[in-house]
C-alpha cells in the first residue's frame, strides 16, 4: 500500500507465507522464522469500497477476481473496541498448529495496540475435527454470550491437541451452558451457514490456507497476509495500515 491508496494491479503478489496449513492433515510444518523471509512480498493493500470492508483481491495465480471482504459488524466476533481504527481479520481453524502459534501474535498485538487494533475471529476449518470445533463454538456464543466465546476460543487455540466433541461439551459446561441446550444446537445446524459463509469469504479473496489474515482500515482499506508470520513482521503491516490513516 502506499500513502496514496493506489490500487493493486493484476502483477501485484500474494505470497502465502510461512506456517500456512490448507486442507492436507499431513502437510509437514515450515519453520515459521521463514516467514520473515517474506514481508517483503506479502504485502497487499487494496482501496476500499465501504467501510470495513471491500476492495479487489488477486489470488495467487494473477487472475483478477472482483471479491469483497465481508464487512466487519454486527455478525462477528470482536474482541477489542469496536471503534479501532484497524481490524485483524483471521480466518481461523481450531484445530491448525499454525493458527495456535499465530495467536501469540495476535495476543502481543492486542495488547500493545490497546484500542487501536482490535481482532475479528472468522472460521475457516479444513483440519480434522474443525468443523465440529466451529460450531461449539458458535453455540457457545448464542448460548452464553461473546465473553464464553472468546473463552472457548482462548483454550481451543492453546489445547489444541485436545479437542473432540468431549472436550467441547465439557468446556460448554464449563461456561455455564446446560447439556440439552447444548447437544440440541449442536445437531441443529442452525450455525452451518454462517461457518460457510466465513469459508467461502476467505477463499474468495484468495485464501488457501489457515491463518489467513487481513487488515482492514476505518477507511476500509486491506492489507492481506498469510501463515502464522512473527510478530515483528504483523507490526509493519500494522503500522502500515495505522500510517495510511493520517
Amino acid at each position: 500500500m502506499s500513502e496514496e491508496h493506489t490500487a493493486p494491479t493484476a502483477s501485484t503478489p500474494v505470497v502465502a507465507a510461512a506456517g500456512t496449513t490448507s486442507g492436507n492433515p499431513y502437510l509437514i510444518p515450515a519453520s515459521i522464522v521463514i516467514a520473515g523471509l517474506f514481508v517483503a512480498f506479502a504485502i497487499f493493500m487494496t482501496a476500499g469500497k465501504g467501510a470495513f470492508g471491500g476492495g479487489t483481491a488477486t489470488p495467487q495465480g494473477g487472475k483478477m477476481l472482483e471479491a469483497s471482504i465481508l464487512p466487519v459488524g454486527e455478525r462477528d466476533h470482536i474482541k477489542g473496541s469496536q471503534d479501532a481504527e484497524v481490524f485483524l481479520v483471521e480466518y481461523s481453524d481450531y484445530r491448525c498448529h499454525f493458527c495456535g502459534v499465530f495467536h501469540a501474535s495476535v495476543t502481543k498485538l492486542l495488547g500493545e495496540y490497546d484500542g487501536k487494533v482490535a481482532w475479528v475471529y472468522r472460521h475457516l476449518p479444513y483440519q480434522p475435527g474443525a468443523q465440529e470445533a466451529a460450531v461449539a463454538s458458535e453455540c457457545i456464543a448464542e448460548l452464553a454470550g461473546e465473553d464464553a466465546f472468546w473463552t472457548f476460543t482462548e483454550k481451543a487455540l492453546n489445547d489444541q491437541q485436545s479437542l473432540s466433541p468431549e472436550w467441547h461439551l465439557k468446556t460448554a459446561q464449563e461456561l455455564g451452558v446446560e447439556k440439552a441446550a447444548f447437544e440440541e444446537c449442536i445437531a441443529s445446524g442452525r450455525h452451518d451457514a454462517r461457518i460457510f459463509e466465513d469459508k467461502t469469504n476467505a477463499e474468495e479473496l484468495g485464501g488457501q490456507g489457515t491463518p489467513y489474515n487481513v487488515l482492514v482500515t476505518r477507511k476500509g482499506d486491506t492489507i492481506k497476509f498469510a501463515g502464522a508470520l512473527p510478530y515483528e513482521s504483523v507490526k509493519v503491516f500494522v503500522n502500515r495500515a495505522l500510517k495510511s490513516l493520517e
